[in-house]
């Protein structure tokens, strides 16, 4: 791939990365936790996608497994880090399926989807400082 393409496929990537983070922020704010969560998945998966196609030098994988990028993206994670990327897993996965959406709705409250939100934004700010930096 060449130069050119790879940095604008990294800056795609980044750019959304942080649409993502302030949309999860103003749809929180709407009340809407359950897809507050999802947005804050998705904001990471697209943080771990800039860092896989500057260290491959290749599309990223059509995947949104973050623990699946993270091992791609080359970023050496502790367990502690590890079992929290599983558990915003879950935020995809239950924001994205009818058949998980009522449980994890009313799981969502506001105290909960706020706690994991400012979770998912320290992770972001060290995950946007490791190896490979956008």
């Amino acid at each position: 791939m060449e130069n050119s393409q790879k940095d604008k496929l990294v800056k795609y990537w980044a750019d959304g990365s942080k649409n993502s983070l302030r949309l999860a922020s103003d749809v929180f704010d709407s009340r809407h936790f359950d897809h507050a969560l999802f947005c804050g998945h998705l904001a990471l998966e697209k943080l771990f996608k800039a860092k896989v196609v500057k260290i491959l030098n290749n599309h990223a994988p059509h995947s949104h497994d973050l623990l699946y990028l993270a091992g791609l993206s080359k970023i050496d994670l502790d367990i502690e880090q590890q079992q929290f990327l599983a558990q915003v897993n879950k935020f995809n996965i239950e924001g994205r399926y009818p058949e998980e959406k009522s449980e994890f709705y009313h799981l969502a409250t506001k105290k909960y989807a706020g706690e994991w939100l400012e979770k998912i934004k320290k992770f972001y700010l060290w995950l946007s400082k490791q190896s490979g930096k956008n």
